[in-house]
């Protein structure tokens, strides 16, 4: 069983440019079960979906402004593809959670 003392060396280590094979060779040496070593270097879950839904809105408003000015659906069309790629995230996420 990690303490939150290892975890945080460990954490401080990385930040400051110990390699991460390093470390997991370095506790396995100090007798830490693998599990243990596995759950404190877990990879990072990336979730996109507000930037999606972010941009998905701005470029509505863009497109607002460019079809009334100029005319046009370019925009609009990315919009919704903006959406489209926030509503296929989310699916994955949920997939991947389950």
């Amino acid at each position: 069983m990690l303490t939150d003392e290892i975890k945080k060396r460990v954490r401080k280590d990385l930040r400051s440019g110990v390699p991460e094979g390093e470390l997991k060779n370095q506790l396995a040496e100090e007798g830490y079960a693998e599990a243990d070593i596995k759950e404190l270097f877990r990879p990072h879950k990336y979730d996109m979906r507000s930037w999606y839904l972010s941009f998905a809105v701005i470029f509505l408003l863009a497109g607002i402004y460019w079809a009334m000015r100029y005319g046009g659906i370019k925009l609009f069309l990315l919009s919704g593809a903006m959406v489209s790629a926030y509503f296929l995230e989310k699916k994955r996420l949920e997939k991947n959670s389950a």
